[in-house]
Parts: C-alpha cells; structure tokens; sequence
C-alpha cells in the first residue's frame, strides 16, 4: 500500500510549526509495538510504551538489572544483547502482555558501520523503502472508515484524511481549533453544548489522553448527526508535545437504526437489541483491529526494522501483491506456511506457484473485487495447506502510490478453521438436544428470565390445554395464562428464578386426576439465572402400584397376625384361664358364705375387689390380642418405644413361661419417642420374640431371651437376643427371603414382613451372631418418619 504524503500546509504568521517528520514520528511513538534500544555498556537508550509496560524498561536504567525479575527469560535476552554486540543477531522467545513471542536483538550501527548498540524488538516491519511506508501509513490513514484529524501545537489541523473532511463538508486543513464551530457545526455531549476548550483536541494539547466521548449536532433537516470522538496528544522523543490527533466515527446510522427498532413491539425489540449487539460488537472487533493494524503501519516511521519485526511476528499471513498477481512482500509466517523463500518469492511468485489452479483462481477473483470496490473488504476464504483445505478471513485493501493510483493489493489473513469447527460442532450439539428433549414423552418447557414461554416440547403441547384451554404461543408471557392457573406455579417459579433446583408431586385436575413429579431447573449462562427449565413426569400408575403394594403388605401383615396369634393360642388360652378361674373360685367362696349366714362385710369386700382385678386381666389379655389381630392399620402417631417393647413383652410372656424361657427387658431403658403405626411395630416386636423364644428350645437352661433399646444420633435401635442354636449358615443369607422358614408349620413370612414394616418406617432390619451362640435381630427407626 503506497503512502500518498500532504501537502505541507503553510503556517500562519507568528507561528512556530513542527515538522511533519517530528509529528509522525510523535504519533508512531503512541503505538503499542514492543520496541527498545540499548547501548554497548546495556543502558536502555529508548523504549516504546508497549515495552516500557510489557519488559518494565525504563531509559537510562541498566537492561541486566532490570530484565532480572524475569528470571530465565530475562537472562536470555541479556544473553541475546551481548551476542549482537559481538555482530550475531539473537532470537529469545519470551512471555510479552500475556503472549508468547519470539523477541529479535540486532546490532546497530552507525554511519561508519560500527556496531553502537542493541535494537530489540517483538514486532515487525516490512521490507520495503521508507517512502514506500509513507506511501502504505497515508493511504491507510485516508481510507480509515473513521475520521482522522492531526493538529499542531498552535492548534492548527496540519492533517484531515477523506472521513475528517466529510464530517466538514469541506476541507478544514489549516483551519485552526477555535474555527471549529464554523468548518464543524455545534456539537453537545450530554451536559450541553461543546465548548472549544473542552474540544477533545484542546484538552490533547495539554497532554490529556480523551477517550472516545459521544457527540451529537442537530442538522439544518431536523435531524441529528452523532459520532464517538477521541484524542491523544503527540510527543518528539524527549517528550514534549508538538501536536495531537483526533479520531472519529460516524454513528449516526447505528442511532436511527435504535430509533427505529424502539418503535418494534417488546419481542421483536428485544430480538433486533440482541442483533444490534452482536453487529456492534463484530463492528468494534474489526474496527478494533483495523485499529491496531493501523497503528503496526504507523510504526513505519520508527524505520524499516521496527515495521518488518511486526510483520514477521505476526500469527496472520501478511502480503501485499501488484496488479499482476505478484508478491511485493511476505511476513514470515507466510514463508512458514507454504514453504518458500522470500528473498527468492518475492517479485516473481504469484498465487499459482502456491496453491493449486482453481484456489488460485479464486484468490485472484477476491483480488478483483477489491480492486473494483476501492476500498477495503472483508472476505471469507478456503485454501488447501499440506494437503487440508483451511478457512480464512482475509482483510484486503488497494495500495495507492502518492498521486492516488492503485498500483497493488495489502492483505492479513487470519485462520479461522477452528472456530467455525466449533461453531458448527456447537450447531449439531443444539440440534441434538432439541430432537432429544422434543422426543420425550415427559412434558418440558421454559421460561425466561421476562417471564416468557420460550421452549414447549410435543408432551407439554398436549398437556396443556387439557389444563387451561388453550395452548399459549411460544413467547408468551406468563399474564397471558389465566391467572388462577398460574397463581398456582408463580412461587415455584420465583424458586427457580432464584437458583433453586428442587422437585415436587403435584395432583392435576385432568382425567380424574393424574400425579405428576415437577423439577425445577434453573438455567445458568455466565453465572448468572436467565430463566428456569421445567421437567414433568406422570407418576399415577406408580402411586396406584404403590397403594396396591401397601394393601397387599397390610393383608399379609394381619394373615401373619393370625398366625401369630395360632401358634400362641394354648399359651393365650392358659393365660386367659387364669383369671377366669381365680373368679370362679371367688365367687364360689362368696355363695358358701352367704348360704352359711357368714357374712364379713370386710372380708367380702376384699373378695369383690380381688374378682375385678381378675376380671380387668383377663380383659387386658382380650385387648391385646384384638389389636395385633385387627385387620385395619392405625395411623402413625408419636409413641414410645419402651412402651411398645413392654406390651410385646406382656402377649409374649404365656408362651415364654410355657416353654420355660426367661425373657428380660432393660431395666434402664429412657423414653424414646418414634413416630410410628404402633400395631405394626409392635407385630415386628412380637415375631422377633417368638422366634428368639422358639429358638431356644433346643438349647440348655437356663434359656434366656433379651430386649433391649438405645437411641443413637437420633435413630432408636431395637435387639432381639437369645442364647439358642443360632442360624444355619446356609441361609444366613436368604433368612428375610419370603417363604423361607425353619420352624415346623411355619408360614417363612413373618421376617419378610417384619422387614417391609421396618424399611416402609425408613429403618433397616439385620441379625449379628452372639459370641456365646444364638442370633440378635436388630432394627432401627427414625426418631420422626414423616419427613
């Protein structure tokens, strides 16, 4: 690209003007290039403010001392500066504002060709003639989309590229900063109307650095002219300020395009908002790098090894080409890449001695175009490379020599195959997920952060209306639902909007009523909720099966109760005929006496009370087998443990003594309240006392027969022990089997039961062999199971 110098523009009377050189050469120090000059004794001589923040070099200071922080990095480069002092060029890669770069240390020489110093740098420049570089920096500057105004210290504009000129409708060049308002309207920021001192220029000139403001003019046809305007003030290498520049952008179309969308309805606002974004944001990224380039071409000023280390640093391909097709230059990367040469490529190969016929031919056809348009263009393009085809955007733009004609083309093109592999790899990953979640019987949809319907799968489509009606649009706000449906979802929603994952059961009035399990699932981007995802899975048959499931429980529960209570039934009968036959006698004691006139009013009122405490045992005895027999299940209520333990104990105690078996309860046993069906855990407690009792019939007195009861971290525990044979080995393993029995005439059901009662109460039942013989059946209960 051919720099096209200005025509130097005559000072006014009076004044002082800096030079163009001294100016640019101002400018050209504002850029970011990592550049420094030190000389033979290794004291910074010179040091770009990219390298001054990235090395931490200061002018004046010794480079060993200051590059000793960096530890191993820092010793090579030391290393690499000496070796040029000694005429070898050096290369150190090292670690520059977060990048890996490959650092250049070359000797500088003066007139005479003596070596007088060490150049370092960690960008490039190409090789080309400094007028050449002017050439390229000018036409750059005039064909910037954005405006582009350089002022001297008297604040005259010494400068205005082709944008600057168009904001004036005219050319303001040695116009000076206090004719703005004439050459440039009246502008206003958002406290009022721009005064000249407070022009960004003005405030550059006194060594302010302004970054981009937003202005606005009002135009003669009602309307408003806006554009982002910034500043920076030009230094000579010692410093002083001899100028400053201004940049701009016009962004007035972007305003009326946001005018225009502010009239759309909300959802397509917020869709055209969500686009706007995106395009302004690729718009600042490409001016971001346009920017930046601009400025690597600034950088010519600094002189041909600065601009080729950029060039040849660079990770893009880098080329400028003429009219004809052949290369003028190529960064190293591009040598790199195809594998040439370039002081053998340059001036005589073309693209059909790098790519194959047909890439050539269609690298040539974007040549074309840009060289059609005049101006730059951004291109999406495919070539092979080692035999894979790559994709690359590639920016080009027509060189101009000084009188303004194209005489080549620049490019930078940038690999981008990864990020569109990813991007369609994120496509697929989309379009999986929606055919998965679409596929599913369960009902799903979404809503976002607005409250808004934004997802609705085929399940969920055909659940609805059954519901409200109706089937909302996609989009649709939650005020466009009848409210007393949606009353009753606001809350579990907000938990959702809040970050909450959780699940609840819900009944819904549809088909007689169907149950349904609810989740809730936050959506998560950036670490922040955007809205909330909602699952549904119909649970009816399963709450049937369940129902059905505790029903068959219960009615083996009681089969299991009857007979319980048949193999107790001589022992029952023994205890009931106790105090039927201690009445009998009473009252036969009391009919002697009164036949024979003996009446003792004391002793036959002891007689009477001795009869209904007879009686109100053998009614307590009748009681409490009517309970453990009724079919029907109590509800579950607070009740103590120890409690339950002791009236086991009382309708197991006729076939202990019966079978001559002591059976014993700890003495010390506290309070411990469970939440519990107490005929349920009572049957569990009196099997696993029938079975201890039976157990022991083999073995040798005296047989004996412990219960007792703990609590534990808030779980009460319940042991059945006993001193008999213990369990055959062979069935250890299989004793809660159902079916499974030991016992002559046994049902093998009451363990299976027992432990269906135990886990259905959220405990566990086990058995652990006794160190002196015979087995301990253990179960546990929550303290409170209606959680």
């Amino acid at each position: 690209m051919a720099i096209r110098p200005t025509a130097p523009v005559p000072a006014p009377a009076g004044d002082a003007p800096a030079s163009e050189t001294s100016l640019f050469s101002a400018l050209l120090g504002q850029l970011p290039g990592v550049v420094w000059a030190a000389d033979r004794t290794l004291r910074c001589r010179y040091a770009s403010p990219a390298a001054r923040r990235a090395l931490g070099l200061t002018v004046g200071a010794d480079l060993a001392a200051t590059l000793a922080p960096l530890g191993e990095t820092g010793g090579a480069l030391v290393e690499g500066h000496r070796a040029a002092l000694e005429d070898a060029a050096a290369e150190v890669m090292a670690v520059v504002e977060g990048h890996r770069v490959r650092c250049r240390l070359e000797p500088l020489r003066d007139g005479g060709g003596a070596i007088v110093g060490v150049l370092g740098s960690a960008e490039s420049t190409p090789d080309i003639s400094v007028e050449t570089q002017r050439a390229v920096f000018a036409s750059a500057l005039e064909d910037a989309p954005g405006a582009i105004a350089i002022c001297d210290t008297a604040g005259r504009f010494i400068y205005l590229n082709a944008a600057a000129k168009r904001f004036a409708d005219r050319d303001a060049t040695g116009s000076r900063i206090a004719d703005d308002a004439a050459f440039w309207g009246q502008w206003h920021h958002e406290r009022g109307p721009l005064q000249v001192e407070q022009w960004p220029l003005r405030r550059a000139l006194r060594g302010e650095v302004v970054a981009p403001i937003e202005l606005r003019k009002d135009l003669a046809d009602g309307t408003q002219q806006h554009m982002y305007l910034g500043a920076a003030p030009l230094r000579d290498p010692g410093g002083t300020i001899i100028g400053a520049v201004a940049t701009a952008v016009d962004i007035t179309p972007r305003k009326r395009a946001e005018e225009q969308v502010r009239r759309l309805n909300a959802e397509l606002e917020r869709r055209v908002q969500e686009r706007t974004t995106e395009l302004e944001q690729a718009i600042h990224g490409r001016e971001r790098e346009a920017l930046e380039r601009l400025r690597a071409l600034e950088e010519v000023g600094r002189g041909e090894r600065l601009l080729s280390a950029v060039i040849n640093h660079s990770t893009a391909v880098i080329y400028l080409k003429d009219l004809e097709g052949r290369y003028l230059l190529v960064n190293q990367h591009f040598e790199r890449l195809f594998g040439v040469r370039g002081a053998e490529f340059v001036g005589r190969g073309t693209d059909y001695d790098v790519f194959p016929h047909a890439a050539a031919e269609a690298v040539r056809a974007n040549d074309r175009l840009v060289l059609e348009s005049g101006g730059p263009l951004h291109i999406e393009e495919l070539v092979p490379i080692r035999g894979r085809e790559r994709a690359y955007i590639s920016v080009k733009f027509p060189l101009r020599d000084a009188e303004g004609n194209v005489y080549g083309i620049c490019g930078m093109s940038t690999d981008i195959t990864e990020r569109q592999q990813m991007e369609a790899a994120l496509r697929r990953s989309e379009a999986t997920l929606a055919s998965i979640i679409e596929s599913s019987i369960d009902p799903i949809c979404a809503l976002s952060r607005d409250w808004q319907l934004v997802a609705l799968n085929t399940a969920a489509s055909r659940l609805i209306p059954e519901l409200i009606g109706s089937l909302p649009p996609v989009h649709a706000s939650l005020g466009q639902i009848p409210e007393d449906f949606a009353a009753q979802w606001r809350g579990l929603l907000e938990r959702g909007m809040a970050g909450e994952r959780f699940t609840v059961e819900r009944t819904l009035p549809i088909g007689g009523g169907r149950q349904f399990l609810v989740a809730f699932n936050p959506t998560v981007q950036d670490g922040a909720v955007t809205g909330v995802a909602v699952f549904g899975r119909e649970i009816t048959e399963l709450r049937r099966a369940e129902e059905d499931a505790r029903q068959h429980q219960a009615e083996l529960a009681h089969v299991l109760r009857l007979h319980t209570m048949g193999e107790m039934a001589a022992s029952l009968a023994h205890e009931v005929n106790q105090p039927l036959g201690a009445i009998a006698n009473y009252a036969q004691g009391c009919r002697n006496h009164l036949v024979a006139g003996r009446v003792d009013q004391a002793e036959l009122l002891h007689t009477v009370e001795a009869i209904a405490r007879e009686a109100l045992r053998a009614g307590e005895i009748t009681r409490r087998v009517r309970e453990l027999l009724r079919k029907e299940e109590a509800p579950r209520a607070w009740a103590d443990a120890a409690e339950i333990i002791r009236a086991a104990l009382e309708i197991v105690a006729a076939t202990a003594r019966r079978h001559d078996v002591a059976l014993t309860v700890g003495s010390d046993m506290p309070a411990l309240p469970v939440f519990v069906d107490r005929i349920q855990i009572e049957q569990v407690v009196v099997n696993l006392m029938l079975n201890a009792v039976d157990a022991t019939r083999s073995a040798p007195e005296p047989r004996l027969v412990e219960v007792r009861a703990t609590i534990a971290d808030d779980v009460v525990e319940v042991a059945v022990g006993d001193n008999g044979s213990g369990i055959d080995p062979a069935v250890a393993d299989r004793i809660f089997d159902p079916f499974l029995t030991t016992k002559p005439g046994g049902l093998g059901m009451g363990l299976a039961i027992s432990r269906s009662i135990v886990i259905a109460h959220g405990g566990t039942l086990w058995h652990t062999p006794n160190p002196g013989g015979g087995t301990t059946f253990h179960f546990t209960l929550p303290p409170d199971d209606r959680a």
